[in-house]
């Protein structure tokens, strides 16, 4: 994926930090962050732990549409269990 507008390679210029905001985006558009969510948490014990802090910290800042617990360790429990209960697919063939 070389795409012109991601920013790799650049350094922030300030450590990131939890922003107290909260992401709007379409009904339609809900399956595009379950599939984000769901790459977070299959890729979590590479990142560095104070990412890991920071991510689990900003989950517990922003806001959503359904009303439920945003404690931190309501959300690092439900990511240790996810990752147990992770299912392996099988690999897709390339057709010929």
């Amino acid at each position: 994926m070389n795409d012109p507008h991601r920013r790799r390679g650049f350094a922030p210029d300030q450590p990131p930090q939890v922003v107290l905001k909260t992401l709007k985006y379409r009904e339609d558009q809900e399956h595009l962050l379950r599939r984000l969510g769901s790459a977070l948490v299959l890729q979590w014990d590479a990142l560095p732990d104070e990412l890991q802090d920071l991510i689990i910290d900003q989950a517990s800042a922003v806001e959503d549409r359904d009303e439920a617990a945003s404690d931190s360790s309501v959300i690092e429990a439900f990511i240790r269990g996810a990752k147990v209960t992770a299912l392996t697919k099988a690999p897709v063939k390339a057709e010929t």
